[in-house]
């Protein structure tokens, strides 16, 4: 199962930076990322990248805020209508997601679809009741 990093953060010129700083001096690789603000100056920063545990840790090292959460990962076609068509599979087999974004992987040609779900045994068990494949952390990391 894949994981994502959430650094919660100040919206101040910088912060943003100190946290790829310190990914980049420990050689590890954004993904993708989603920056949300939250509210009076404040936002999450959830990042998906290779090398999560390390992340987390040498994040949290530096006094940062994170936690490290587990998302569910799945292929959609990189084509228009590939994200429709998998969003109705999982309404239909009755995945509540309460965050997501995507990533594309051009050397695969396909499109990843990220799912934070309040409840990952539950979804995961739906997924494989319901034949949609949840995609192995190689692929997900891009190792």
């Amino acid at each position: 199962m894949a994981y994502e990093v959430s650094v919660f953060l100040e919206n101040k010129i910088g912060h943003f930076e100190s946290i790829t700083g310190v990914l980049r001096e420990a050689d590890i690789n954004i993904r993708s990322l989603n920056l949300n603000n939250i509210s009076h100056g404040w936002g999450v920063l959830n990042l998906l990248v290779d090398q999560p545990e390390k992340a987390y840790k040498l994040l949290s090292s530096k006094g940062n805020s994170v936690a490290l959460r587990e998302v569910i990962a799945l292929e959609m076609k990189n084509e228009a209508g590939g994200l429709d068509e998998l969003l109705l599979k999982l309404a239909k087999s009755g995945i509540h997601f309460i965050n997501a974004y995507s990533r594309l992987l051009s050397d695969k040609r396909i499109a990843i679809l990220l799912l934070e779900v309040p409840d990952v045994i539950e979804a995961t068990e739906r997924l494989v009741k319901n034949n949609i494949t949840i995609l192995e952390d190689a692929v997900v990391y891009g190792n």
